[in-house]
């Protein structure tokens, strides 16, 4: 689930950042060091988020990224389908060769829990958005500068 995609957690942590810092262009190198991770890799998730709408990237001398609409009009669900491609839950295959009752019944249960879970979660992550992240970004970090 979310903890199994970093993409998810990077994703929402740059849009944070680009929403706290907007409108200032952010370069990826300066994200790469906020994130913790390889500026290559970010470029990726970045990429991912840009494919969805959600950013806007440019190149050279005072490029980066930034929002590419208002964050309050950008939810964590925009994110989330934007970054993440896998299933929430995933089973394993016994192979053709050894048809296993088990596998057979338990894959149908998880594929309806797995549905109900992303329907669960979607509407949750349907519920904030990037501007309310940045809040309480904002508010811990006056919290901490007292």
């Amino acid at each position: 689930m979310l903890t199994q995609n970093t993409h998810f957690a990077i994703g929402v942590h740059v849009m944070t950042a680009l929403g706290v810092r907007a409108p200032e262009p952010l370069p990826s190198e300066l994200l790469a060091g906020s994130v913790n991770t390889n500026p290559a890799f970010l470029r990726a998730v970045i990429g991912e988020l840009r494919d969805a709408g959600l950013v806007a990237t440019k190149l050279g001398k005072g490029g980066g990224a930034t929002l590419a609409r208002p964050a309050g009009e950008i939810t964590l669900l925009d994110v989330y389908r934007a970054t993440v491609r896998d299933p929430g839950l995933n089973t394993h295959d016994c192979g053709t060769n050894n048809p296993c009752p088990v596998a057979g019944t338990i894959v149908g249960y998880l594929d309806a829990l797995s549905s109900d879970l992303d329907a669960a979660l979607a509407a949750k992550l349907a519920e904030r958005t990037i501007a309310d992240v940045a809040k309480l970004v904002m508010h811990e970090h006056a919290a901490h500068a007292v």
